[in-house]
């Protein structure tokens, strides 16, 4: 008896609270412009201001500064590994100082080296024939290796090397020791950088240059970060690689640049793939009222609204704020959107379940359900839909019972990495990418704010950061306009990165691929029969490409030879 009368008061107590948040909803209810024609997402003229955002705690920040690059997926484990010879070679902490060997002994600045990590997968090769060279990014190298089909598929063609190089301080290739792992700061980061990475590269090269010294080019591959280092190794060491494949690169994401980078880009590329999933502008627009509806019905101190919140959004935790709720689900539709494939894949989820094939169309169709009781779009449903379209990621192995809301992890695979990255953002891959709100894109106001950045950056690992260092560093579009070659750029218009990479050239010597239903890199993977013709074709391009310069640096080859020849016959 007890027992169902407590199970009463609890039931009638949550009804209450729904009630109270439907009314608190209803009160304060900002109405978006309901025009499904246009294709920008716009606010009314009565629309009062949004709320100040409240800086999010720092362990939610580190989330986000790491979220966007580091994600990776091994889908069938050890597939291509067991085909490569896993190998190490030994590199310096720091290319770019000169210690005596007593200095080094001591573990000096710079001093002192350790082991990096590579896989040399060579049943294809064959004499006078390529290295195909995957220059690794922010996780394990392995994840690499058994995703970038373009390298395996077109491998035999070739007679190519696949050498998969893994990235200093990522996967096995880190010099820190088990308690360095637990203090990221910058005295056991300091080498972490892509001045180092391509160092070790370029390294690398001499040593596989000298083994297999028959063969003929050198291709560098990679996709996302990675293709920004491969471009930045064509542009950087020409004499060391012959060509770059660099898709999905956001080099021109960085402070310096002429035009400067927008702050908004990336979140008008999610809303882009939103636009374009099946519903026109009415599925971003159905999102942004979510948002609206959630920041707007009330704040960090109204503990009865955080408490229908925790109950809407199956929160295993209590909620802090609305805030955290928008963030949490912001990153997973940025993910959604970078991860619109065609096929059904695991690649933004680390393996741990799939996204459903066009995930932005499963989306936008929970976003247009329609509660048959609401008498508007302030009901309580539309925060229910949300739900339900991010829970296509964070619970995409259906075993979820509740959500940590919060983290925009939707699992633990690949938090070890984010200590990482989030040093690298904060220390030379300074991106001014958070602008949110508005006309142009579906979420809530947000602006860029530098100076929070930097204090972030200081609490977090005690490093400055120079905004203006990569676009110093590697040269941005000057760069690339002026004195790049033998780099494909290709960009899909589904991946919220497009807006920051290489989409135009004066340049014959650089070749873009625009790919017009590719999603983040994903014409670097495997073909598949579901394919677009877009992709297909960018592959088609790339091949075409990479033919060329394993054809040029032939020919080279052979004039040097003949040439070599005539003197010695003289």
């Amino acid at each position: 008896f007890f027992l169902i009368c407590a199970q009463m008061m609890m039931f009638f107590v949550l009804l209450f609270l729904l009630s109270h948040a439907v009314t608190i909803a209803e009160s304060r209810a900002i109405h978006l412009s309901s025009s499904s024609s246009s294709s920008t997402i716009q606010t009314t003229a009565t629309e009062p201001p949004l709320k100040r955002q409240p800086k999010p705690s720092r362990e939610r920040r580190r989330r986000r500064r790491g979220m966007l690059l580091t994600r990776f997926h091994q889908e069938e484990e050890n597939k291509y590994v067991s085909r490569c010879e896993e190998r190490w070679i030994q590199q310096p902490l720091s290319h770019f100082s000169w210690n005596s060997e007593e200095e080094e002994e001591r573990g000096g600045e710079g001093g002192g080296e350790f082991k990096t990590r590579y896989f040399v997968c060579s049943e294809f090769y064959r004499k006078d024939s390529p290295i195909f060279l995957y220059t690794g990014n922010e996780a394990n190298v392995e994840s690499y290796l058994e995703n970038t089909g373009l390298m395996w598929e077109n491998a035999e063609h070739f007679n190519a090397l696949l050498v998969f190089a893994e990235h200093r301080y990522y996967g096995k290739s880190s010099p820190m020791s088990d308690d360095d792992e637990e203090d990221t700061n910058k005295n056991t980061l300091k080498h972490l950088n892509s001045m180092e990475a391509l160092a070790d590269y370029a390294s690398l090269v001499r040593e596989l240059r000298e083994e297999y010294e028959d063969a003929v080019a050198v291709i560098a591959f990679g996709g996302s970060y990675g293709g920004m280092l491969a471009s930045w190794m064509r542009m950087k060491y020409p004499h060391v690689v012959d060509g770059a494949i660099a898709a999905s690169a956001p080099i021109y994401a960085f402070d310096g640049e002429d035009p400067p980078v927008d702050p908004n880009a990336f979140a008008r590329g999610s809303t882009y793939t939103a636009m374009v999933s099946g519903h026109g502008a009415e599925c971003p627009k159905r999102i942004q009222d979510a948002f609206t509806l959630l920041i707007d019905s009330g704040d960090e101190s109204d503990k009865i609204y955080l408490d229908v919140l925790k109950h809407t959004f199956r929160a295993c935790d209590d909620i802090e704020s609305p805030y955290e709720v928008a963030e949490w689900a912001q990153s997973a539709l940025d993910y959604i959107a970078m991860g619109d494939y065609p096929v059904e894949s695991g690649y933004m989820l680390s393996g741990k379940g799939t996204l459903p094939a066009w995930p932005m169309k499963v989306v936008c169709n929970a976003m247009m359900v329609d509660d048959p009781n609401a008498s508007n779009s302030t009901s309580l449903a539309l925060l229910e839909n949300l739900r339900e379209a991010v829970s296509i990621y964070y619970n995409a192995t259906k075993t979820e019972q509740c959500f940590t809301i919060g983290d925009p992890s939707p699992n633990d695979d690949t938090k070890a990495t984010e200590d990482l990255w989030g040093y690298q953002y904060c220390s030379e891959m300074f991106m001014p990418m958070e602008t949110t709100g508005g006309e142009n894109d579906m979420y809530w106001l947000s602006s860029w704010n530098e100076t929070n950045e930097f204090r972030y950056c200081r609490d977090a690992y005690d490093v400055q950061p120079r905004p203006y260092f990569a676009q110093e560093t590697y040269g941005g579009r000057k760069m690339v306009e002026n004195f790049a070659s033998n780099i494909v750029f290709s960009n899909g218009m589904l991946d919220p990165w497009h807006l920051l990479g290489v989409l135009e050239t004066s340049n014959p010597r650089v070749v873009l691929v625009k790919i017009d239903e590719g999603a983040h890199h994903n014409d670097l993977m495997f073909s598949s029969k579901n394919d677009p013709t877009s992709v297909k074709r960018a592959r088609l391009l790339e091949v075409k490409e990479i033919q060329r310069w394993v054809d040029e640096a032939r020919a080279m080859k052979k004039e040097r030879f003949q040439a070599a020849f005539v003197s010695v016959a003289k």
